[in-house]
């Protein structure tokens, strides 16, 4: 028997239905009903949501020009029944498409209308589940929308301080966005790192197992910067910003790490001065005097140093073969440094084992050691991490509850605000702990670049090396433009070294496409 039944009466609320069905009921098993399904389950559930909408029976009295439907839910549960319902006006001259989107919304905000009362909490971000709800609050101001915050918690049921943290966020973002239509952003992916942290599911190396492959692979990242470059120059695009990341590109030995980034300077940067030049150093153990000498050398002046913790038996069951105690000790001297790097340090809140004490204790770290950035992280849980395997097979640590998950949210907020950062970027991702969200926080003027134009999406940004991924966008006018996702290049460095230049020659073309005369 299926103890919750979610049924619509078309089938475009097919995933509206399942989407609001992970919202409310996390982790247990529903079933989705539209027609066109299989039969609907038969027998008693504990949990039925009716959602119907219909042309309203008076549309006879409406203008030609506008048609009135009616949209109805009907929720029961253990603790009774609840009915929502609205209405909206179909004009005739809007496409088909735009009225399947309003009647969407307004369907999935009445079922959050009638499951909250009986679910017992209503979801923080409403209506919303993409990953990147900053986009919204842009189109609406590109729209001229004058409130925001009014259209976010009335129409996509976003409670007032999600409301209000969004249009923050997007209000600091804005002078960052369309500065140059030939500007553009650089990631470099470097798929190794010293050991598979249990929350990964990216396709990661240990760099000690595939020692033999960090060589062929730089050589071929060397070769993929080359036809990279020579485009850039060719086209007289400008680099805002080139990221470093993985992986943790900072695990190769000293002199592979100097050699990767002279092979950028010579061959992506020549002519260049990018902005923001970001070393995403993620595990402290890589660290040393010698790659801070050669970053400071290349012109990187944005490092990462991330703990993600700072209790030590929670790293231990990590699988991060850093301590503590060397966290510290990078961190010192990055910041010790006389180039003077900008710092970021990441954490993450849920992680397993641990609960209000603990984040609290990593909590009072930060705020002691004040970096510049503070990206502060929500587990998502994701298919193919270790934790994902461990919680199948009933292997669970100690927990956050939702409500645990929102306050320790709010007091990483707080520690940010008293180092006097403000958030500047945000992002979600499924099955997060919480249903909550990631908030990039940073010192006024310190702000990454790179993070705002991958997030927004209003950039083009060219994915060099493993697992890379290119955005192509290209500003049609009007606050309109043209993005395509190009397929990510392989993880696996031995297909990565086998295809390079096909890979790098398929990117130059769509780079032409865009910026060519």
């Amino acid at each position: 028997m299926t103890a919750i039944l979610l049924r619509g009466n078309s089938p475009v609320f097919a995933g509206d239905l399942t989407q609001m069905g992970h919202v409310f009921f996390p982790g247990e098993a529903f079933a989705v009903w539209v027609p066109g399904s299989s039969p609907s389950p038969a027998g008693a559930v504990e949990w039925q949501v009716d959602l119907t909408a219909t042309p309203d029976p008076v549309s006879g009295c409406a203008s030609a020009a506008t048609r009135p439907w009616r949209v109805e839910v009907t929720a029961r549960g253990p603790c009774g029944e609840r009915r929502a319902e609205g209405g909206l006006l179909q004009d005739a001259a809007e496409s088909p498409r735009t009225f399947e989107h309003r009647l969407r919304r307004l369907a999935k905000g009445l079922l959050i209308d009638a499951l909250a009362p009986l679910a017992g909490f209503r979801p923080k971000w409403g209506i919303l589940t993409g990953v990147r709800p900053t986009k919204l609050v842009h189109q609406m101001l590109d729209e001229g929308e004058p409130d925001p915050v009014t259209r976010l918690t009335g129409e996509y049921r976003l409670a007032p301080e999600k409301a209000e943290l969004l249009t923050g966020v997007a209000r600091l973002q804005r002078p960052f966005l369309g500065r140059d239509p030939r500007a553009v952003s650089l990631y470099i992916g470097i798929p190794f790192c010293p050991s598979i942290c249990s929350f990964c599911s990216f396709s990661i190396y240990p760099i000690n197992q595939y020692r033999g492959q960090v060589s062929p692979f730089l050589q071929a990242l060397g070769r993929e910067m080359a036809i990279i470059g020579e485009a850039i120059r060719a086209l007289g695009l400008r680099v805002e910003s080139i990221y470093f990341g993985g992986g943790t590109p900072t695990s190769p030995r000293d002199d592979d790490f100097a050699h990767m980034l002279r092979m950028a300077e010579e061959h992506l940067l020549k002519g260049q001065a990018p902005a923001e030049y970001t070393m995403e150093g993620g595990r402290p153990e890589t660290f040393n005097r010698a790659k801070l000498d050669a970053m400071a050398a290349a012109g990187v002046n944005r490092v990462s140093v991330n703990p993600q913790t700072t209790v030590q038996a929670t790293l231990m069951h990590l699988g991060r073969i850093h301590t503590v105690e060397k966290f510290y000790r990078a961190y010192e001297l990055v910041r010790a440094h006389p180039a003077g790097f900008t710092v970021n340090t990441d954490i993450i809140i849920g992680l397993p084992g641990e609960g209000p004490a603990e984040v609290h204790h990593t909590l009072a770290d930060m705020r002691r050691l004040a970096p510049d950035n503070l990206t502060v992280h929500t587990l998502a849980v994701k298919r193919g991490s270790r934790i994902h395997g461990e919680g199948e097979a009933g292997q669970v640590l100690r927990a956050l509850t939702p409500a645990e998950a929102e306050a320790l949210v709010q007091d990483a907020a707080e520690t940010a605000r008293a180092m006097g950062q403000r958030p500047y970027y945000l992002y979600r991702q499924k099955f997060m702990v919480g249903a909550l969200e990631n908030v990039g926080y940073a010192l006024p003027g310190k702000e990454s670049v790179y993070n705002i134009q991958m997030m927004e999406e209003r950039q083009t940004v060219i994915g060099l090396g493993g697992g890379a991924t290119s955005k192509w966008f290209k500003p049609l006018g009007q606050n309109r433009g043209w993005l395509l996702k190009a397929p990510a290049n392989p993880n696996d460095p031995q297909t990565y070294v086998e295809r390079v230049e096909e890979l790098a020659r398929r990117k130059v073309a769509h780079l032409r496409l865009l910026y060519g005369e």
